[in-house]
Parts: structure tokens; sequence; C-alpha cells
């Protein structure tokens, strides 16, 4: 049987025991890459008001530009994302990739022209993509992570890189290096710093599969819920908050969620945390 999966890596099965720690690429087929998405695909989209994405526009050297949206511009990125709730292929592709990996799954769409154009410059992402290479070629340099498996408010853009780190990036060998040919899929572990631009002679269409990680701190704030069912955790805390002891008072809190946490038999967590992860996954993100 063919799965969402299947598509993706080489053995779906030894995949789904752990997630690579490394950038991994997979060979695939183009053809049915793309399936998912093509330029003419692209086209259909911006044409068709019922087909838009969640956002678009066009980017060049990481920056906005107030180009139109264009699946044929010569220099500028075509960005389309949120296709995983508008294009057809993406939105059956997306919701069965999600039910294989048991995590929330988008889908974006880049289109780079020829000419080693690039969108967006060096970054990370706070959650494992798989970049599907569907059409054209583009080169990719990456750098381990220098933050380590950043939760989604620790975007690159808000933290930031030291000076020291990007000229590394210009000027130093990457610890992984590779041209992605139309047909290959490569896997990036969330937080590697990552930069693609497209060849001299091939324009590159790649389609962005975003895993958004359910996470032991999702979790853990999932079980922290149930105390809502619990009336020594829905007691107010004092008037004159500003003016308390706040050493004495976390110290106490934390006595009393300890107490709590003790006190809890094993099967309403984990029946709240199947309910949590089964509601993400058809929401497609980590609710």
């Amino acid at each position: 049987m063919t799965t969402s999966l299947h598509r993706l890596v080489a053995d779906p099965e030894a995949f789904r025991k752990a997630w690579p720690d490394s950038p991994t690429v997979y060979d695939k087929d183009a053809d049915d890459l793309r399936l998912l998405a093509s330029r003419q695909a692209a086209r259909e989209i911006l044409a068709d008001p019922d087909l838009r994405p969640g956002g678009f526009g066009m980017v060049r050297d990481g920056v906005l530009t107030a180009e139109r949206p264009d699946a044929d511009h010569p220099t500028d990125t075509l960005v389309l994302n949120g296709l995983h709730r508008s294009w057809p292929p993406l939105v059956t592709f997306c919701k069965a990739l999600s039910t294989q990996l048991g995590h929330p799954v988008t889908g974006n769409v880049y289109l780079t022209p020829a000419g080693r154009a690039k969108g967006f410059g060096w970054h990370w992402d706070c959650h494992h993509v798989f970049i599907a290479q569907a059409e054209g070629a583009k080169r990719w340099r990456m750098f381990k992570p220098v933050f380590v498996n950043p939760l989604e408010h620790h975007n690159w853009s808000k933290i930031g890189f030291d000076p020291a780190d990007r000229v590394r990036f210009e000027d130093d060998t990457p610890d992984f290096e590779v041209t992605l040919r139309a047909g290959q899929v490569l896997f990036i572990p969330r937080g590697w710093v990552h930069a693609g631009r497209s060849t001299e002679s091939e324009h590159s269409l790649h389609i962005t599969l975003g895993v958004q990680l359910l996470t032991v701190h999702w979790a853990l704030r999932k079980l922290l819920e149930l105390g809502e069912e619990t009336e020594e955790l829905r007691a107010a805390l004092p008037p004159d908050l500003g003016g308390q002891d706040f050493l004495d008072l976390s110290a106490q809190l934390w006595a009393l969620f300890v107490e709590w946490v003790t006190k809890q038999p094993a099967e309403p967590p984990a029946l709240r945390l199947r309910s949590a992860q089964r509601l993400s996954v058809l929401n497609q993100e980590p609710k």
C-alpha cells in the first residue's frame, strides 16, 4: 500500500520509530511530487479566488517585495502558504501524513527562478520540515542548530544570530550541503540553520511540508489543564498580589502543584493527551 509517508521517505516504518537527527535526502518520484504541486498549479492557485492560499507574496533575498504574485517572475520567489487548507492535492496529502505521523502537517510552495536566486536568507524552522523538490533544482547549505529544540516562539527572527554566526554561515564549510533535484526529498530537523538558492540554469519549485511538532512541553501543558477540575487549583491568588513575597508564594504554589501531581491516577491524563493529540491532527495545528 502506498501511503503519504511512502511518497517522501525510503522506509516509512523505520522513519516512524525515531526522527532523524540530521538532514537526510531521499530519492523519490518527480512525477508523483508534481501531482502535489507544480508551476501550472501555482498559476491556477493565483488565478482562482476559491483556491487562494493562507498567505502569498513575492520574496527577494529574504524581503517581501511589492511585486504582484506571479508564477513566472524572472527574479523573485513566489511564496504560497497554507495550501494544506486550500489546494486539494495538498489538503488530502497533509491530512493523511498528519495521521501517519501523529503530528499536524502544513503545506507551502516556493517557486524560485533560475539564476542563483534565493527567497529567504539564513533561518531555522521551529518544526521538522520535508522539502519535496517537484521541479528544477535548489542548492541547500545547512549548519547545526545554534538554538536546540526551538518551540514556535523561539523564532530565528526574534532570537537572531550573532554577527560571528552570520560570517560563519557565509564563509565556512556547511555541516550539510546538497543540490536537491526534482524527485528528491530533503528532511531538515527543526533548528538546523539553512538557506537555499536556485541553480544557474533551472528554476526551482519545492513543497515545504512542516511537521508542527507536539512536544514534551505541549504534553505537559495539556496535562496541567486537568488542574481546572481541582478546587484548590482554582483558588484565587491573594489581594495585594503585587506586594506579596513571591519567593514564599512560589514555594507554596510549587508544593500545591507537587501534591496535586502525585495524586493523579494514570487514566485521566492519558485520555486527555490522546484527545488533544487527535484534535491537533484533525485541526492540523498543535492546539
